[in-house]
């Protein structure tokens, strides 16, 4: 009894947890956006990533999702996210973009989140949880574990986005959003950045 109460509740915690997930879980939009909508606005995308594969795959899909609202997407190859010593400067990309001609910065922090442990015989349950941080942050995490047997392991992706003003460096909007866990991290990917992309729309960021 006490084996298939811990097993239900880690398995209810798991599911809370990825739905959670499904929506931008928070954003944040400056009073100065409703004057500076980004409607057909030239930005510059900058996706800040641990992998150059993570990195590559956010530019595609960020730039694609921004074409299709209207804006035209200039793409900074470099995805190396800045030194964990650093604070979080999106400043440093401003002299970039106003050499390409470009109103606003677009800029996604993507990275690993947490790990879940999924067992493919059903006969129990592990799961991780940890954190993702860019900047100066610090990250906390927490770990339920049922003996199984063969298990399939899968990564939680997160991804910060903000959009800045390049006339004068402001912060327009930020949003931050996760994805359920899958065995596919370009599908975990590319669903959590057309979903900030689609709350940014209905902030009327363009």
């Amino acid at each position: 009894m006490n084996r298939f109460l811990l097993i239900t509740t880690v398995a209810s915690v798991a599911g809370l947890a990825a739905c959670a997930t499904r929506t931008v879980d928070a954003q944040w939009s400056s009073p100065q956006l409703a004057n500076t909508p980004l409607q057909g606005a030239k930005v510059l995308v900058v996706c800040e990533a641990p992998e150059e594969v993570l990195g590559r795959i956010c530019l595609d899909k960020l730039a694609a999702e921004l074409r299709t609202r209207g804006l035209t997407p200039v793409l900074r190859p470099d995805t190396a996210p800045p030194p964990a010593t650093q604070a979080r400067d999106d400043s440093r990309y401003l002299p970039e973009a106003r050499a390409a001609g470009a109103r606003a910065v677009w800029v996604a922090s993507v990275g690993p989140e947490a790990n879940y442990a999924s067992n493919s015989s059903g006969s129990g349950l592990s799961i991780g949880f940890g954190g993702f941080s860019f900047g100066r942050s610090t990250s906390v995490g927490l770990g339920v574990s049922v003996p199984v047997g063969g298990t399939t392991a899968n990564t939680v992706y997160a991804a910060d986005t903000r959009v800045s003003d390049v006339g004068n460096g402001l912060l327009l909007w930020t949003a931050r959003s996760g994805s359920p866990p899958s065995g596919d991290t370009r599908v975990q990917i590319e669903a959590l950045l057309q979903r900030l992309v689609d709350a940014a729309g209905s902030a009327k960021v363009f």
